[in-house]
C-alpha cells in the first residue's frame, strides 16, 4: 500500500502541533511513502515561515529542516512534469482546490496511492471523493 504524503502531515513530524502523533503513526503503519517533489518546497517555506513569526527558535528552525530533510529522503518524490500539472489543473478546476492542493491530489492519483494522509479538509474531501482512502491526523 501506498501512502501519499501531503506537507501538512510532514511538517507535523517535525513541529509539535495538534495531530503530531496520529501523524507518526500514519507514516510507521505505511508500507511505502510519496509525496510530489515539490513538498521540498512548500515544507521549507512553512518552517521558515513559522521562524520569521516567532513560532519556532533559531535552533528549533534548524532542527526542524533538518528533520524534514531526513524524512523527505524516505519518500519516493513524483516529478512535476506535464502530466502531473494537466492533471492538477483539471481537480483544481473540477473540485475548487487550491494549486497545492490540487497538484497533492494530482501526485497522489498519478501514482496509484491507496491513502492520502493530509490535515486540509478540502484536499481529504477532494481525495476521498476520487476513492482515495484518507489518514487525517487531526481526526485521532
Amino acid at each position: 500500500m501506498i501512502t501519499y504524503v501531503d506537507t501538512s502531515t510532514l511538517l507535523k513530524l517535525v513541529v509539535e502541533e495538534a495531530g503530531s502523533d496520529v501523524a507518526g503513526v500514519i507514516w510507521d503503519a505505511a508500507d511505502a511513502l510519496a509525496s510530489v517533489g515539490l513538498v521540498v518546497v512548500e515544507a521549507r517555506s512553512a518552517l521558515a515561515a513559522a521562524h520569521r513569526v516567532g513560532r519556532l527558535t533559531d535552533d528549533q528552525h534548524r532542527d526542524a529542516k533538518s528533520e524534514a530533510e531526513a524524512l523527505i529522503e524516505e519518500l519516493h518524490l513524483v516529478e512535476v512534469g506535464e502530466d502531473l500539472i494537466a492533471a492538477a489543473a483539471d481537480l483544481a478546476e473540477a473540485d475548487g482546490l487550491r494549486v497545492y492542493d490540487a497538484v497533492h491530489l494530482a501526485g497522489a492519483l498519478l501514482i496509484g496511492a491507496d491513502i492520502l494522509a493530509s490535515a486540509d479538509g478540502a484536499l481529504c474531501d477532494a481525495a476521498s471523493g476520487r476513492g482515495l482512502h484518507v489518514a487525517n491526523p487531526l481526526d485521532g
